[in-house]
């Protein structure tokens, strides 16, 4: 989704905003981007400090909210939001997107406790602001794979929103998911029969319909 060639994105960091009592998902974001430049940031001071014990060559922590210290190429922004009420969130969307380069991606959503299900957007800047283009999901099995899991890990302006189509489509999907028999790709088959514009993207799938993914209603 990211295009790693574009001239105006080499050289720009990937950002995760929200580091956490401790940065082990930053870390893992490091070898997941290697050789990317990763910058980890936080509005607690305390929370960048102790984070700063994990530094190293292409992985630096700083201090910052919404409106990011440096220009970003990709942002990661998973349960940051989720404390706003739905809306906030567009114009903490805007503050981010402010510090990411034509082209680029905001990745914001929710996640389980161990990642085991979640649910973010993909918005990429074009014009200078960020379009909605994509809802991306992934469930790892752990704990049932069920469809209707992702329901409590919609992104923050989404959740609760019974009329959105983003539920409409959680509701197609379960209904095609009860329809099959038991099987490893029963997730993935059951999204191939629900919406067409939904479509497994290596361990997780994407949602990305036509005009891009409707505000809240």
């Amino acid at each position: 989704m990211l295009d790693p060639e574009a001239p105006h994105l080499r050289g720009a960091p990937v950002v995760d905003l929200g580091i956490g009592a401790q940065p082990w998902t930053t870390l893992e974001l490091v070898e997941a981007v290697a050789p990317l430049e990763v910058v980890g940031v936080d509005i607690a001071p305390i929370v960048v400090e102790r984070a700063r014990a994990y530094e190293r060559p292409g992985l630096t922590f700083l201090s910052g909210s919404f409106d990011l210290p440096v220009r970003a190429r990709l942002v990661r922004v998973m349960n940051v939001l989720r404390d706003l009420v739905a809306a906030e969130v567009p114009d903490a969307h805007r503050r981010i997107g402010e510090s990411v380069l034509d082209g680029g991606l905001v990745i914001e959503g929710s996640c389980g406790p161990t990642g085991e299900a979640g649910v973010a957007h993909a918005l990429r800047k074009r014009d200078g602001t960020l379009v909605r283009e994509a809802l991306l999901f992934w469930l790892d099995g752990t704990k049932g794979t069920a469809p209707l899991a992702f329901r409590d890990r919609l992104p923050r302006d989404l959740r609760g929103d019974k009329s959105h189509p983003a539920m409409a489509l959680l509701h197609r999907w379960q209904a095609a998911y009860l329809a099959l028999p038991p099987g490893e790709e029963r997730l993935q088959r059951a999204a191939e029969s629900a919406d067409a514009d939904l479509h497994v993207r290596g361990p997780g799938l994407v949602w990305a319909p036509v005009g891009g993914v409707p505000p809240r209603t």
